[in-house]
């Protein structure tokens, strides 16, 4: 990634007091500050914010409740602190450049001095943009190590090989093995079907379980499901393998470091989606179990700075490896995750839980190889109907009109909601760019007909068109559709969703026109129709869709649909989302 704003952060000359040094900016300048935080008062406040994190799993109906207020406090401090003077102008200037290029700005921190690294960075507020940094734009902790290289198997002919592990040992908090295994493979679904993934689990997760796995396999992931924590003794973080006596066999981070070294290809990418994985000590700020891993020889791993609830560890990983599968660099993949947690709820903090740490600074792990992908796949097992079958009724009207938009008959619509299930789209990703696989919808002539299996599908990239129900209760839901800077989207909306503060009660894609509900809209959209339905990409800069719009996109990113209503407790129902994609020039 090009447009970086690097920021080095270490201990200042007197107590109290940091360096803040700009080492490198898509701004062009290099500036640096002196910063006063009082660490240790920062860190004996974690545990506030921890339970106020995993205390919002728990959906709540308000704007800014009191619950997020020391959050938002603390992200607010650390913003301030670092980005003033100088910085904070480097980091503006960085950010409208990026903006410009139509780019996200990855904020990159080095964290030297001891204790900094056990601050959560990733609560970063900028009380002007009125955002949390880390939803806007991919941040990444870079832990120094010996040396640094990019990873040897940057172009990867699928599948993306993962060894996945659930570690529930005796005496500890019981883990549902088989529903955890479950998740991880309905998150990952699509992407083992179209043969670009590859998901091995390993039963055995004890010392010499995984020792013999990773001598056995070649594996660029490894997924650890299970319990974490930070032993103040050793100063080292530590996770629980199930020991002989079935019971918990704590694994210091170093040792896990030479266990993984003894890979034939060392996992470039770790993911540990456990409780406190990422939580680090105050004296050595690279003993977390996480860092200790980067520092070793681990090119990336994402992991979980507090406990995390089960729900938002599943939206996290399902978010994450979707993105990796359509080409998107690590800390990228990230920021999807946080997003996915995002949509697990409204008034959910637990966004903030997940770190990315790297060595060095190319942070784009895996590009797949597309004379390679599989093409044959996805379809036979998304669609739930055989496609030889025609439906008895003939093809939808709705499928033909080459434009459709807000003036649009209703009659033309009330359809759309039949369709919902017919049609699949998968994606894969070549370069960063995502290519359709297949595409069956029930009745759509105007998908590539026959295609042979050694046709390329990356060039021409076809028309897609993907139906999609957008739950009410949910602020966010992914369409699983990625478009490319000037793309056109073309979206019509159907059905009716069950509003609990409209007088009606029925509520359809056009919204509520009166303005005395303005109040429970959405950030970004404060005079548009409450309770309608609204799209963005990757949750960023909402519009308005309605009955139809027509979309064309600014920049790349990842379609995701909503209901204009911070409230969603009371909802219930549907709407209907048709979305045809038409590939730029």
């Amino acid at each position: 990634m090009d447009d970086v704003i690097e920021l080095e952060i270490e201990q200042g000359p007197e107590a109290g007091t940091y360096s803040v040094q700009v080492l490198r900016s898509v701004s062009g300048g290099e500036p640096q500050g002196t910063m006063t935080l009082d660490v240790p008062a920062l860190l004996a406040g974690m545990p506030l914010i921890e339970s106020t994190v995993l205390a919002s799993a728990v959906a709540a109906r308000r704007v800014v409740g009191d619950r997020e207020a020391p959050l938002r406090a603390m992200g607010t401090q650390l913003f301030e602190s670092v980005f003033a003077g100088a910085v904070g102008g480097a980091y503006r200037a960085s950010l409208g450049v990026a903006r410009e290029r139509g780019k996200d700005l990855q904020v990159l921190l080095r964290l030297t001095a001891p204790g900094l690294a056990g601050v959560p960075w990733e609560t970063l507020f900028d009380p002007e943009a009125g955002a949390y940094v880390c939803r806007k734009e991919p941040l990444v902790r870079h832990v120094p190590a010996p040396s640094s290289f990019k990873p040897d198997t940057l172009l990867l002919e699928p599948p993306l090989r993962i060894l996945g592990m659930v570690s529930s040992p005796s005496g500890l908090a019981r883990l549902e093995v088989d529903d955890e295994r479950q998740r991880l493979e309905a998150a990952l679904g699509p992407h083992i079907a179209s043969g670009r993934v590859e998901l091995t689990w390993l039963d055995d997760v004890s010392w010499d379980g995984v020792h013999a796995a990773l001598l056995q396999g070649h594996w660029h992931v490894l997924h650890f499901i299970g319990h974490g924590g930070y032993d103040a003794d050793t100063d080292e973080g530590v996770l629980a393998f199930v020991g002989k006596d079935g019971r918990a066999d704590y694994v210091e981070a170093s040792s896990l470091a030479d266990l993984l070294d003894e890979a034939e290809v060392t996992p470039q990418l770790v993911v540990l989606n456990s409780c406190q994985s990422g939580a680090v000590g105050a004296v050595d700020p690279f003993s977390g179990t996480a860092a200790a891993l980067v520092r070793s020889g681990i090119h990336a791993v994402a992991a979980m700075q507090f406990a995390v609830s089960d729900v938002a560890a599943v939206a996290f990983a399902r978010s994450f490896y979707m993105a990796i599968a359509h080409g998107r660099s690590v800390d990228e993949a990230v920021r999807s995750g946080r997003i996915g947690i995002l949509g697990t709820g409204r008034g959910t903090l637990e966004w903030v839980t997940p770190v990315l740490y790297v060595r060095g600074g190319d942070t784009r792990l895996f590009e797949f190889d597309s004379t390679t992908t599989p093409s044959v796949a996805a379809p036979e097992v998304q669609a739930p109907a055989p496609p030889p079958a025609p439906p008895p009724v003939p093809p939808p009207p709705v499928e033909q009109p080459a434009s459709p938009g807000a003036d649009e008959p209703a009659p033309t619509k009330k359809s759309h909601r039949a369709l919902i299930g017919g049609g699949i789209a998968a994606f894969v990703a070549s370069g960063g760019l995502a290519t359709v696989l297949a595409l069956l919808p029930h009745g759509d002539t105007d998908a590539a007909t026959d295609p042979s299996p050694s046709t390329s599908v990356v060039t021409p990239r076809p028309v897609v068109t993907v139906q999609h129900e957008v739950p009410a209760t949910q602020q966010w839901t992914d369409m699983l559709l990625a478009c490319l800077a000037g793309d056109t989207l073309e979206i019509v909306g159907g059905g009716t969703i069950l509003h609990e503060q409209s007088a009606t009660g029925r509520v359809g894609p056009e919204g509520l026109a009166d303005p005395g509900y303005h109040a429970y809209n959405v950030v970004g959209l404060p005079d548009a129709p409450t309770a309608g339905l609204i799209g963005s990409l990757d949750v960023q800069d909402p519009f308005f869709v309605g009955t139809g719009v027509t979309y064309v996109c600014p920049r790349d990113g990842e379609l995701f649909l909503g209901v204009n209503d911070i409230g969603l407790a009371g909802n219930s129902g549907a709407f209907a989302a048709t979305i045809t994609l038409h590939p730029g020039s």
